[in-house]
């Protein structure tokens, strides 16, 4: 979380990526946390971070997640993963007019330590973010000021090669 120094403003970017941060703190998944809010025109619209469907039992208060437990990484076996992302989750309580020329801003955390995982959508989410109409994407990849990238979209990886 990046905190004001005295006398020193935290920077907006870094703000709604603390804002992304807090929302990640209140995910269920138990191999990443991840949290997102989206911003238009100055105004929070919208947050999300992973978790289950509403109403459906998380990989937390079940114990287990199928994917660590095959050894699976990023973008390798969502099939059999609970979790909506939370940049999908974000999107959901959104119109496309709403989110077109919005920015999505995403942090990741460690659940084991709380430290900050580098951010990164899976290739199902920049696809997403892209049809949303979403202009840029602030990616948290480090625990400091000014640690972020910068993205738009289309440059996203939204599609793997097979």
């Amino acid at each position: 979380m990046v905190i004001s120094e005295a006398g020193k403003r935290v920077s907006k970017i870094d703000t709604y990526l603390n804002c992304a941060e807090v929302f990640a703190y209140r995910s269920t998944c138990i191999k990443r946390k991840y949290g997102a809010v989206i911003v238009k025109d100055d105004a929070v619209i919208s947050t999300g971070y992973n978790g289950s469907p509403r109403d459906e039992d998380n990989c937390c208060d079940v114990g287990t997640c199928p994917r660590i437990n095959k050894g699976l990484h990023q973008g390798q076996g969502y099939d059999m993963c609970r979790a909506i992302h939370a940049e999908a989750n974000a999107l959901l309580n959104c119109s496309r007019e709403q989110t077109l020329d919005a920015d999505l801003y995403l942090t990741g955390l460690d659940p084991v330590d709380n430290k900050i995982h580098r951010a990164k959508p899976c290739p199902l989410c920049a696809r997403m973010i892209i049809q949303a109409g979403i202009k840029n994407v602030y990616l948290r990849v480090g625990p400091g000021e000014n640690e972020y990238i910068k993205m738009s979209p289309k440059d996203l990886t939204w599609f793997v090669e097979g």
